[in-house]
């Protein structure tokens, strides 16, 4: 019936069911008479033995029905183009990693391939550029790809066969790369090469991968780590931003390193851009090897302009406290304002006054006038009768924000077009709690 989902066999078919690994095919049918209504093929799957294509029917088909098959292309062939780029790869961890290695799962599309194995720890930055290497060596080489059907028995007995643990059918496909299945069967060759029992679809010649960059890699459970991995443009275009990942990189260090920020703002800006570029390299498709190493010199760099801002923050703090004590002197209570963007600036003035004046009750507030946030720190002597989070608290409702802290120390958030009035009424609000 029309607009129903079904599943339909054929006689014979060229669509690749899911299996091994690998997603199925893409593609429609025609309807001989109905030439011009495409059936979208929605998924390809094995059961019971038989090929079952999952259709959308925009018309109605039934048994006798004379349909022609229309693959999509494009995709089979950057399927075949990962299919047997996995092969390579699991032969390259192996080389580079030691016969320990075994696979533990794989799936095969048009973007990417994602590659699970076991093994020990994570990769280091030198064993991920080696497996790259190594991969990429076997395409720059565009050795034939070998297939041939074998009794599985006979097949099991050729040397550095790789296989996982699951059902295989008798006979088998053997596929193999620059060395064909029937030498590495007779023993006439000791050259070491990926060979291994696969249905799915592959290359004729290895170039046509063109180029392959592992893009991330992980443990996903002790023991076992998955590779991710793209090829051909897409490997192309994660060198390329790699590379220019490098060189922001590379410029940041370079200013972190030559000057010191002259004014907070700047080292604020500074610190920031370092968490954007560090995001980016997080985030983007580049080479795994170069990510590593990015991360780690952002790692070095965070610490750096971090170092940079508490110190200015520390700076401008004692610069503050000190005009605040020549306006106060050393006050029971002391609640004024001070002019900074910086939360962190408007909490160590107030720690700064208190270290001097410790039997003092300090809150300062800080107005954004851009915005109209206020923001609210303040610190009591032990043993006070008023608490820093109930005062924080009270006037950062006063103020329609929040607050909260310990017993001595607090800080908040409100707003307000005017901060006098706060400032009154966070006083009046000290003295009735302490009777000063």
């Amino acid at each position: 019936m029309g607009g129903q989902r079904c599943g339909v066999v054929l006689d014979q078919t060229c669509f690749y069911a899911e299996q091994g690994g690998q997603s199925h095919d893409r593609g429609y049918f025609t309807r001989d008479g109905l030439q011009d209504v495409p059936f979208p093929v929605e998924a390809v799957v094995l059961a019971g033995g038989y090929v079952v294509h999952q259709v959308t029917a925009p018309d109605t088909l039934k048994t006798g029905d004379q349909v022609q098959l229309h693959l999509d292309q494009v995709f089979r062939w950057s399927c075949m183009v990962k299919h047997t780029a996995t092969h390579i790869l699991n032969f390259a961890l192996k080389t580079v990693l030691g016969p320990s290695v075994q696979q533990r799962g794989s799936h095969v599309s048009a973007d990417r391939l994602r590659f699970d194995f076991s093994v020990k720890g994570s990769l280091s930055v030198s064993q991920l550029q080696q497996v790259e290497s190594c991969v990429n060596s076997m395409i720059s080489a565009n050795h034939a790809v070998y297939s041939q059907e074998l009794p599985l028995q006979t097949a099991r007995s050729i040397a550095g066969l790789r296989t996982v643990d699951e059902v295989y059918p008798d006979p088998v496909r053997v596929v193999s790369v620059a060395v064909p299945v029937s030498e590495l069967l007779d023993g006439r060759t000791d050259k070491q090469t990926s060979v291994e029992l696969c249905c799915g679809t592959h290359l004729l010649q290895t170039g046509a991968i063109e180029d392959l960059v592992i893009v991330s890699e992980r443990q996903l459970v002790r023991g076992i780590s998955r590779v991710v991995a793209v090829t051909g443009r897409d490997a192309t275009r994660a060198r390329e931003a790699g590379q220019l990942l490098s060189q922001e990189v590379d410029s940041l260090a370079v200013r972190i390193a030559d000057s010191a920020p002259s004014c907070l703002d700047s080292a604020h800006c500074l610190a920031k851009e370092v968490g954007v570029v560090s995001d980016a390299v997080d985030n983007t498709a580049v080479p795994q090897w170069q990510r590593r190493e990015l991360q780690t010199r952002l790692k070095t760099l965070q610490r750096s302009s971090n170092t940079a801002v508490r110190k200015l923050e520390s700076r401008e703090a004692a610069a503050r406290a000190q005009t605040l004590l020549e306006t106060h002197g050393k006050k029971q209570l002391l609640v004024d304002s001070v002019e900074t963007d910086s939360e962190s600036v408007v909490m160590k003035t107030v720690n700064q006054l208190s270290s001097v004046s410790p039997q003092s009750h300090v809150m300062l507030l800080a107005h954004q006038r851009h915005s109209g946030k206020v923001l609210c720190a303040c610190q009591v002597s032990k043993g006070s009768s008023l608490l820093a989070s109930d005062w924080a608290v009270a006037v950062c409702r006063h103020l329609g924000g929040s607050g909260g802290g310990s017993a001595l120390v607090a800080r908040g958030t409100g707003s307000s077009s005017d901060i006098t009035e706060a400032l009154k009424w966070a006083e009046e609000f000290a003295r009735q709690k302490t009777g000063r």
